[in-house]
């Protein structure tokens, strides 16, 4: 996929991971555990209800909690990818 983009975004219960559906379909299942510990940006969602309500914004091209338009803490596609293929080949 040249330019990442997001479909739907899913929290999973009991963990900081997403499964992110791309437009094209396949799915990917992301952990944020690391990035959520290390930075401070993402201390909003470190409570698990805080996650839960992850969505697609900017039109699919990010993730984010809070606002739609001008969500609290973002995280973009394309990072989102990168590191869902790090984690794949970790685990492989």
């Amino acid at each position: 996929m040249d330019q990442p983009r997001i479909a739907a975004v899913e929290a999973l219960p009991g963990t900081q991971s997403v499964r992110i559906t791309w437009i094209d379909g396949t799915q990917d299942v992301v952990d944020l555990a690391e990035p959520i510990a290390k930075f401070r940006a993402f201390r909003p969602i470190r409570d698990p209800q805080a996650f839960a309500t992850v969505k697609v914004v900017a039109w699919g091209w990010a993730i984010g909690w809070g606002d739609e338009e001008e969500p609290e803490v973002g995280y973009p596609a394309d990072r989102l990818w990168q590191r869902a293929r790090e984690q794949r080949s970790a685990a492989a």
